[in-house]
């Protein structure tokens, strides 16, 4: 691939379509009230304008991180409505580290983190490089 190609797939995970996905439906103070219920040692995000990326990594790499219990996927999100663990200031982007669990109702567990995925967002699919590459 060339850096050509290479630059675009970074554009698409950051900018591209994706498939439509509906997040959590709870206004954000119930949200964060479900979130300290559900998950209450755990730090968690609220965040909106989201993708969850589908990552393609070779085999061997998938087969690591199912040993280790996580999945290839990342939540990717534009816009940090809250950190409980105050790392990331509101307004700010994030990236997730891989995904433990992903509820349809707008939850996703990472290893550290759970994130509460406000509103609408979308799935995608894209190379492990191409989300590393963002930062």
């Amino acid at each position: 691939m060339d850096v050509e190609q290479f630059v675009g797939q970074c554009w698409d995970v950051l900018h591209g379509e994706g498939t439509p996905l509906e997040g959590c439906l709870l206004e954000e103070s119930e949200a964060l009230a479900e979130a300290q219920r559900r998950y209450p040692n755990k730090p968690f995000c609220l965040v909106r304008q989201w993708s969850r990326i589908n990552l393609e990594c070779e085999p061997e790499t998938l087969n690591y991180l199912a040993s280790v219990g996580l999945r290839a996927a990342v939540i990717f999100a534009h816009q940090v409505v809250f950190d409980s663990a105050s790392r990331c200031p509101p307004g700010s982007w994030i990236r997730s580290t891989y995904e433990v669990a992903w509820d349809v109702a707008g939850f996703f567990e990472s290893k550290h983190t759970v994130y509460v995925l406000l509103g609408p967002g979308v799935q995608k699919t894209a190379s492990l490089r191409a989300v590393l590459a963002i930062h």
